[in-house]
């Protein structure tokens, strides 16, 4: 035990965002053991046992976030190749068995998109750093083609994972410095592959990207609730399809300022995916405002300090990584966020580190893991350069 201990006292990084960590795992253990309990009355069990499966995804997923924080940053850079190659390939087993989000390995649930956002974030970091990207031709080659790929085979499953990894690629390509001619003609390109593939889904009548319909129907249900003009049997229809988003915003409202107290929301036995899609309600009906205040501030909190780290990194691969990945999570929990509070329509992502667990917990351990790299990476530098001149003085006073 003491061994653990100096282990764990040896751990480099930044302080800050390992207590951020532990502050999301005491919110997930709290919120997830509150949210299942109608999960677990279906279920016939406890939901002291989803507790458990939510502690031992979370001790998986610390494992998995040691492991890539001790992977030197020149592994990644090899990695990140293989990465998308992985990713676009694990994105094609759930839509050969029909099953378009996800597949089973051992009995677990593997979301392909989820790895796919970060695998996208490691091979851009790598051709931006290596490439010179001075022709359109080979910006299409190495990003756009292959980029490309991975969004069509997300589009199958889930639009909203498509729309985080082409706005996470367009931050990264702008901040990185890349000719802002080749960006610009990628949004029309883009625009044009979408169009291509929405003409495709018409003409199979939605068996091929059947993701079109439901991602059009939510946008509509959201911007359009005019319900003095439907009939009763259209309200009745237009009221079943907004049950999630509805019964979100009353758990919000019923949260007030303070909130209902921990484990006394009336929403999260209602909602159907309170444990993760909506996870954000119930935190705010049982934590009120303050608490989802609490934590709106520690994503915020979390992304100050990478963008801390990233300032203090020298190469291009290590800022582009740390930029992105940080976006991809800030950029996935506000989503989440914004949903939850009916500012926008239903899009299935869960809230980072805080959801119940499954691949997407697991990923962004790794995520975690992967910054944290970076910024051993610039510690041990650091206190490399701080021993060679502490050694410079001592030889030259001699």
């Amino acid at each position: 035990m003491t061994g653990v201990l100096k282990n764990i006292g040896r751990l480099r990084g930044d302080r800050v965002i390992w207590l951020l960590i532990l502050f999301f795992a005491m919110i997930s253990m709290a919120v997830v053991y509150s949210a299942t309990s109608s999960l677990a009355f279906r279920k016939d069990t406890t939901p002291f046992s989803y507790l458990l499966d939510q502690a031992g995804f979370y001790i998986i997923g610390f494992a998995v976030l040691l492991v890539c924080y001790r992977i030197p940053l020149k592994i990644y850079r090899i990695l990140s190749y293989a990465a998308i190659a992985v990713a676009a390939a694990l994105l094609i087993v759930p839509i050969a068995t029909h099953n378009l989000r996800s597949f089973s390995l051992l009995g677990i649930p593997i979301h392909p998109a989820e790895i796919a956002k970060v695998a996208v974030v490691l091979y851009l970091a790598r051709i931006i750093e290596a490439s010179g990207l001075d022709t359109f031709r080979e910006y299409a080659l190495k990003i756009l083609i292959p980029v490309g790929a991975v969004c069509a085979l997300t589009m199958m499953g889930s639009m909203s994972a498509t729309l985080i990894i082409g706005i996470l690629t367009l931050i990264i390509l702008i901040c990185s410095g890349v000719n802002r001619k080749f960006i610009l003609w990628t949004i029309p390109i883009a625009l044009g592959a979408v169009a291509v593939a929405f003409t495709v889904s018409v003409l199979s009548k939605g068996k091929v990207f059947s993701r079109f319909e439901t991602f059009g129907e939510r946008i509509e249900r959201h911007f359009s609730g005019n319900e003095e003009e439907m009939t009763a049997q259209e309200l009745a229809e237009y009221e079943e399809k907004t049950f999630q988003a509805d019964q979100a915003r009353e758990a919000v409202q019923l949260g007030g300022i303070f909130g209902r107290g921990p484990g006394n929301s009336i929403k999260r036995d209602i909602l159907p995916n309170a444990y993760d899609d909506y996870i954000y309600a119930v935190i705010v009906e049982e934590y009120g405002l303050i608490g989802g205040i609490a934590v709106i501030v520690l994503y915020l909190w979390f992304f100050y300090r990478c963008m801390k780290i990233a300032r203090a990194c020298t190469r291009k691969f290590s800022i582009i990584v740390v930029l992105g990945l940080s976006t991809l999570i800030t950029m996935q929990a506000f989503l989440h966020i914004l949903v939850n509070v009916g500012l926008l329509p239903v899009t299935g992502q869960t809230l980072p580190m805080i959801s119940r667990g499954g691949t997407a917990l697991i990923i962004m351990n790794c995520a975690f893991g992967i910054i944290l790299s970076v910024n051993r990476t610039i510690e041990i530098k650091d206190l490399k350069l701080k021993t060679e001149k502490e050694e410079t003085t001592c030889s030259t006073e001699s």
